[in-house]
């Protein structure tokens, strides 16, 4: 009994490291993410079985199974296609699409749709996470951020 709470106690004190860890590192573990994993990986695993990549491509064709879930995902976020940061975005639901989709080709993994979806989930949070970048800047540093598109009357100076 003692030592299941003190192994709770232990991943508590885990995850909390863990959380402040993500908090104070998130920008550059998403831009990695984003920018440097996904492509080394998907090069390695093209490299590894190219052939079975390309079947897991016929079998699940982008416009089929990742298209209107990257939309309804930015939706979701409030992410209107007239924002500077859609097509960021959008690019990184693109880029999980072809990352899951050779991860699932690497490990025979047969749940590839809610492999597809998940990834994307997790790409397009890491691709505002990159977006809003300047705006945590300026809240850690007790400014006040400024775009020069926004629209006229929503900034006030």
């Amino acid at each position: 009994m003692e030592e299941s709470i003190e192994n709770h106690i232990t991943k508590d004190k885990t995850n909390d490291k863990r959380r402040k860890y993500y908090e104070a590192n998130k920008y550059v573990i998403c831009y990695k993410t984003l920018n440097v994993y996904c492509y080394t990986k998907i090069e390695k695993i093209r490299n590894l079985c190219g052939d079975k990549v390309a079947l897991y491509l016929r079998h699940y064709p982008f416009e089929d199974f990742a298209d209107r879930y990257i939309k309804k995902q930015l939706v979701i976020y409030k992410v209107l296609h007239s924002y500077s940061h859609y097509h960021d975005c959008y690019d990184a639901g693109m880029m999980a699409y072809l990352y899951s989709i050779h991860r699932c080709a690497e490990m025979s993994y047969s749940h590839v749709e809610a492999y597809i979806k998940k990834l994307i989930r997790i790409y397009i949070i890491c691709a505002l996470v990159v977006h809003n970048d300047t705006k945590n800047l300026c809240e850690s540093n007790g400014f006040r951020e400024v775009r020069l598109d926004a629209d006229s009357s929503s900034s006030k100076f």
